[in-house]
């Protein structure tokens, strides 16, 4: 750590965050930081905190392995495209992670900018770097990124901002700028045994997925009734032809991105946490990481996303490949059936995940009964 006399402090060889790979394999490589759910960001502060763990472990334990989260009145939203970007919507996952570890926690929002610099600070001095989300108007708003600095004159902390490249300095990150922090705090009495934690993660999995459309929120859309909304709206808001439609293909696929991660990372969890149960009820982990298993082979028979130059070639980060030839997927949407067959496919997603919560229930009720 670099300390010029408490005016300005670095807490040196945080990880770059560079984002653009999905795929199985990526998300079971600890050394990528390639999505941008609250998973890579965590596992970097957690290990300058001297606690590691896989991205596996966090993102089951967490329950970001089980979120959807989009808009229910509206294509016209990147929501769900960093998971957790509004940590009011699945606190009780970072109370079960956090349990787990035996550590505290603290989220201070935008709200109260004198606590969150303090706050911030305050961690930093003690070595601990910050998770945060940054927020308009910078130009990678709902993002995640790490505080691993500050500069009192200049009133700035320094850190790591997700992109497409590493880079050598830490970037300024404006308190003025962030959405909320999140502070690792010290260790606590209280310690959840592994078994008690993935008991929570599949407690939290199934509210999480019978959350719905919550009252005071209906603009926010949460678990299975996710899909439905968007099926009910892009047959006739998915139109190449209208203006602005550019910008809804980049949110949609910023949710099916997200989607893919999560439920990439859910069928691993489940495979770790399988020797947690009876024997006698494994059958319903193993039921449920099949019909998971399922839901990304039929993303994977339909969809491709895309990064980089190759993205930059088809123009697009999404590709239809259901009909055996890869395209643009604005050409399946150039027609209303096209649109209809999207909706059907995300429907028969849904019908996979309301399978694999239902066994994840049927598991938590045997292990607990």
């Amino acid at each position: 750590m670099r300390n010029d006399r408490g005016v300005r402090r670095v807490i040196e060889g945080l990880p770059n965050l560079v984002w653009g790979g999905v795929g199985k394999e990526v998300i079971k490589d600890d050394l990528a930081t390639d999505d941008l759910t609250i998973v890579p960001v965590m596992r970097d502060c957690l290990a300058h905190s001297g606690e590691r763990f896989s991205k596996v472990y966090l993102a089951g334990t967490s329950c970001v392995a089980f979120y959807i989260g989009w808009r229910a009145d509206s294509l016209r939203s990147a929501m769900g495209g960093s998971v957790y970007m509004f940590p009011e919507d699945r606190e009780p996952g970072l109370v079960n992670l956090f349990r787990a570890m035996g550590r505290n926690f603290e989220i201070v929002r935008k709200s109260k900018p004198k606590r969150l610099w303090e706050a911030g600070v305050k961690s930093i001095d003690a070595g601990r770097p910050v998770l945060c989300v940054e927020w308009e108007p910078v130009a990678h708003r709902g993002h995640w990124a790490v505080l691993a600095g500050y500069d009192h004159l200049k009133g700035e902390f320094l850190g790591r901002s997700y992109d497409i490249k590493p880079y050598a300095e830490y970037v300024s990150l404006r308190p003025e700028n962030l959405h909320y922090i999140l502070v690792i705090g010290e260790k606590s009495r209280e310690k959840l045994s592994s078994r008690e934690a993935a008991l929570g993660a599949l407690h939290c999995a199934i509210q999480m997925s019978r959350t719905g459309i919550r009252t005071g929120e209906e603009t926010g859309a949460y678990g299975l009734v996710a899909y439905e909304r968007d099926a009910q709206m892009i047959p006739e808001g998915m139109k190449p032809a209208v203006d602005g439609y550019g910008l809804l293909e980049h949110w949609l696929f910023w949710r099916l991105e997200i989607l893919y991660h999560c439920r990439c990372y859910a069928v691993e969890y489940l495979r770790e946490i399988a020797d947690e149960f009876s024997s006698a009820n494994r059958k319903y982990e193993q039921t449920a990481r099949g019909r998971y298993e399922r839901l990304i082979e039929l993303f994977d028979e339909n969809v491709r996303i895309t990064y980089g130059s190759e993205a930059e070639k088809w123009g697009t980060n999404l590709l239809w490949c259901g009909d055996g030839r890869e395209r643009p997927i604005r050409q399946l949407f150039s027609a209303l059936e096209g649109r209809h067959r999207f909706a059907d496919l995300l429907l028969e997603m849904r019908n996979l995940e309301s399978g694999a919560i239902d066994e994840i229930g049927n598991l938590a009720q045997a292990e607990t009964s």
